[in-house]
């Protein structure tokens, strides 16, 4: 008399091939998340500088000219004038970001947003000059 075995389960291939196809799955997600949070902050940064230009005209019709440096420039974003806006002063104030401005500040400013804030891809700075 023959004994008839219950097969029940899955095979060790077949585990396996499932592993594989999850950490093929994993790998491309994980791709894509990286490649939309390098946007959203290369977003977040060109929306950084493009408020503090707008600050930074606010600074010049009063007072004819545009700040010496840096510093005087996240002075102003926290000052009655700047409108209080400690949190762009405190973003702008990171390493990533630059303030120059023209031979004498009266005639324009270069800014910069070093593309080390978004992980380098799309590699380029964003420079916004006035």
């Amino acid at each position: 008399m023959k004994l008839k075995l219950n097969k029940k389960g899955f095979t060790i291939v077949e585990l396996l091939i499932v592993i594989v196809i999850i950490g093929i799955l994993a790998t491309i997600g994980f791709v894509a998340f990286s490649g939309a949070q390098n946007k959203a902050n290369k977003s977040k940064a060109e929306s950084t500088v493009s408020q503090v230009k707008s600050k930074l005209g606010e600074y010049y019709a009063t007072n004819n000219t545009y700040p010496a440096d840096k510093a005087a420039v996240t002075t102003f974003l926290n000052s009655d004038d700047g409108g209080n806006n400690s949190a762009l002063a405190t973003t702008f104030g990171n390493a990533g970001y630059t303030y120059a401005c023209a031979t004498s500040c009266d005639s324009g400013f270069t800014l910069t947003a070093a593309d080390t804030l978004w992980g380098a891809k799309p590699a380029g700075n964003v420079v916004v000059t006035n």
